[in-house]
């Protein structure tokens, strides 16, 4: 999809869960040089990755919030759900409602023509927390990561649970580094 929604160009980056779930909204503004206006969570030092909103919702919570504004955006970042083997068998009887809620956000975005971008949790929030740090993003140094992975470093700046704060570097990610993204044409 171009850019033919304005100059704007917005995606939203999601983090699913099995009860709670990250919601990221961004606008890009290519052109742009400095820092804009307005009510924005955060922002890149020259204004073109915009924070407008970061939200840790319930999964229906998340679904309502993006059926309702999928007709504005351009771009969906979503977080690819993997069964990795060695957790597999806590996932016994389990609905397995983290894979539900991607399936549901990927029907969203396809059912309105919006397109889709799977990432993988491994080296992608660690890579966007590290580029929203270069890129000027307010950081707040604290722990990350879980059991063996578990490491100190940059985060967002943004109180509560993990989960929006694994969206934005899902976002950041897609939006510095993915070519598709209106920043790296």
């Amino acid at each position: 999809m171009s850019l033919a929604k304005g100059r704007v160009y917005k995606v939203d980056a999601v983090d699913p869960g099995e009860s709670w779930c990250g919601l990221a909204r961004f606008e890009l503004w290519p052109g742009s040089t400095e820092p804009g206006k307005g009510e924005y969570l955060d922002q890149s030092k020259k204004g073109r990755i915009r924070l407008v909103e970061a939200l840790t919702l319930r999964p229906d919570d998340l679904h309502s919030a993006l059926e309702r504004d999928i007709r504005l955006l351009h771009h969906v970042v979503l977080e690819r759900y993997s069964l990795y083997p060695w957790l597999a068998r806590e996932q016994g009887y389990s609905e397995l409602l983290t894979s539900q809620c991607v399936g549901v956000v990927r029907y969203i975005a396809k059912r309105n023509d919006v397109p889709v971008t799977l990432q993988d949790a491994k080296g992608n929030l660690k890579a966007g927390r590290a580029i929203a740090l270069d890129a000027g993003f307010r950081m707040k140094d604290r722990a990350l990561g879980s059991g063996r992975f578990k490491y100190r470093g940059p985060d967002f700046d943004l109180p509560g649970m993990p989960h929006r704060r694994d969206a934005c570097s899902h976002g950041i990610v897609w939006s510095a580094r993915n070519k598709s993204s209106p920043l790296t044409r």
